[in-house]
């Protein structure tokens, strides 16, 4: 028994119980069977298309092409009555196949966005850190000229185009007109939903530009800065995250990009999914989850090594994560963060190492009296300015 007859009986409720037992095997014999049948009986156009072929009448078919071949006296048939059966089957299958393959390729499935990351967005809002500076007119703020908008609109790219960066260019006609650029200041955060359902952490002095539609096309993005991103899937519109030394090209979820490196190099930390790294004038570098990925154009300079992922995470879900940091380090992000100057009475004491996770939220005192628990060192807070030192009896 052929199967895809039997799927066509199973979805018309017509089959035998001989027809059935066999189902059930082919079922049985992988779990792809299995979401391939819940997939087809899910999607309204391949189901709808594949019971059409309960309404055609095939005898009646075949009767009339006999009669046709009699009428013009030519007979010979070269196909048997049996092969012609399935012969329809197979088209209606394939019909349906396509628009069902077709469907699945182009489907956009959004991130899954845990408790955990709705419960920070929620807390960033709260404590007033969820800000940032949100642009549109892109093209006017480049040129300074509506004219210029104008002859876009008209004949494609920017007539002053050499103002544009280089991976403002990845960006189409359509999308530089209506793109945005969202900035964040050195002590704030923002989130920012992308016209797919993606999902963008942006951390403090970063810069963002986007479209406010994709379109057919590569999603494409630019970022300067650090942001952890949560990619919908989209397998007819790769996602590419450009940086100023070079591409991400998104096969997969969640990824934390981060271009603030003292050297200018850009890294990139894969959580999960697939991500391409493509450095400006190299080959692609596929990377897997829990690894790390450092380049940079200017000193030729690209490896990937595995790393810890947790920080990463960490940060996206409201937390501050660090393991064996010294207290500069720990204090170098706590002062940016919270507006505040640091003064370390000497390396000693700045070159404490320590292992905790504060939350973004709290309060600075909070953090502060458990870095001062932990360390024995002495802290006083006066306005903006920190001072650490040890105590007067040691």
């Amino acid at each position: 028994m052929n199967i895809n007859e039997i799927i066509y009986h199973k979805m018309i409720n017509k089959t035998t119980p001989e027809e059935e037992a066999v189902f059930s095997q082919w079922l049985n014999e992988s779990p792809t069977h299995q979401k391939m049948f819940d997939e087809m009986l899910n999607h309204e156009q391949f189901s709808d298309t594949y019971k059409t072929y309960s309404k055609l009448d095939i005898e009646a078919a075949w009767e009339k092409i006999i009669k046709k071949k009699e009428k013009e006296n030519t007979f010979h048939m070269t196909i048997p009555r049996s092969i012609f059966k399935y012969a329809v089957i197979i088209l209606v299958l394939l019909i349906a196949g396509a628009s069902f393959w077709y469907s699945q390729y182009t489907k956009v499935i959004p991130p899954e966005i845990s408790e955990s990351v709705k419960h920070a967005m929620e807390q960033s809002v709260q404590s007033g850190k969820q800000e940032a500076v949100i642009e549109d007119n892109l093209l006017t703020l480049w040129t300074g000229k509506r004219e210029d908008v104008d002859w876009v609109e008209a004949n494609g790219k920017n007539r002053s185009s050499a103002e544009l960066s280089e991976a403002e260019h990845a960006l189409t006609k359509e999308q530089l007109i209506t793109a945005k650029r969202i900035t964040t200041k050195h002590d704030k955060e923002f989130w920012v939903t992308l016209d797919d359902g993606s999902l963008v952490h942006l951390n403090y002095n970063t810069r963002i530009i986007y479209p406010e539609r994709f379109g057919k096309g590569n999603r494409n993005v630019i970022l300067e800065g650090e942001a952890y991103f949560m990619i919908a899937k989209d397998k007819s519109r790769p996602f590419i995250v450009h940086t100023p030394n070079g591409e991400i090209k998104v096969y997969g979820t969640e990824f934390n990009v981060n271009t603030m490196h003292e050297d200018a190099s850009t890294s990139v930390v894969l959580v999960k999914g697939s991500i391409g790294i493509t450095p400006k004038g190299g080959k692609e570098r596929m990377m897997k989850p829990g690894e790390e990925a450092t380049f940079n154009v200017q000193t030729s300079f690209f490896t990937i090594q595995p790393v810890n992922v947790d920080p990463y995470i960490a940060w996206n879900t409201g937390d501050f994560f660090f393991h064996e940091w010294t207290l500069q380090q720990i204090m170098d992000v706590m002062a940016k963060w919270y507006n505040v100057s640091v003064e370390f009475s000497d390396e000693e004491v700045s070159g404490k190492k320590l292992n905790g996770v504060f939350s973004r939220y709290s309060d600075i005192q909070e953090i502060m009296e458990t870095i001062k628990i932990v360390t024995g060192f002495s802290i006083t807070i006066n306005n903006h300015h920190i001072i650490i030192k040890k105590q007067a009896n040691e």
